[in-house]
């Protein structure tokens, strides 16, 4: 059996969250698999998994990943050197709760656009693919402005999946889809946790304050207001 302090994780400490009113977060960490971020209005759920993925930056501690960086140092958020932050955003994929319409863009070309920001590769691969997978294929030429609010949600997951993240950060993500788009994304969720249980080092954190893919979660992180 693995020791417990050997298996891959992702921590942190000392970590407080920038809120208005300062929210700190006691010291934890996640295991591989799915993960359910639990807590009231105000607990800092959603600020907390933006912290993760190096969108937004705590007033104090930090997040220490698993993966290493050019210097064979364990890569952290905040306080790591340009490209290893570019190293552990190439690892991340991110679905906001609502999200920002890319005005003029239409849903393929938007994707390619992220697709070239991102440095994914393969980007044309990684585009089609996601696009199909998401079932997303026909909107392809379709401004983002002009899809229904399902298809924006898929769009979501869509642009979060392009680097088949190994930390996959979901704020709300079944919040607005149709039935078809619950059963991907519970899909999906699925294969996450059946990586982690053959070993992968691989991430799903997840808020779901609707319940639609709670289930899934083999670990909960409650945080409190």
């Amino acid at each position: 059996m693995t020791a417990p302090g050997s298996l891959p994780a992702i921590t942190w400490r000392g970590l407080v969250l920038p809120a208005k009113r300062p929210i700190p977060i006691p010291d934890g960490r996640l295991l591989p698999g799915v993960t359910l971020v639990e807590g009231p209005s105000g607990s800092g759920k959603s600020l907390f998994l933006r912290v993760l993925a190096t969108l937004a930056t705590p007033r104090s501690g930090r997040v220490a990943y698993f993966w290493k960086g050019a210097g064979d140092e364990p890569l952290v958020f905040p306080g790591t050197a340009p490209d290893d932050l570019a190293r552990i955003r190439a690892r991340i994929g991110y679905v906001p709760e609502a999200g920002r319409v890319l005005q003029g863009m239409r849903s393929g070309s938007a994707l390619h656009y992220l697709a070239a920001v991102r440095a994914v590769p393969e980007p044309r691969k990684a585009v089609a693919e996601a696009l199909t997978f998401w079932g997303l294929a026909e909107t392809a030429s379709q401004p983002l402005d002009q899809l229904s609010g399902g298809q924006w949600r898929r769009w979501l997951l869509a642009q979060s999946w392009l680097v088949r993240p190994a930390l996959w950060i979901l704020d709300e993500p079944a919040r607005g889809l149709d039935h078809e788009g619950t059963a991907l994304l519970r899909s999906v969720l699925e294969a996450y946790s059946a990586a982690a249980s053959a070993g992968d080092p691989v991430w799903a954190v997840v808020v779901d304050s609707e319940g639609r893919v709670a289930d899934l979660a083999g670990e909960h992180l409650v945080l409190a207001p």
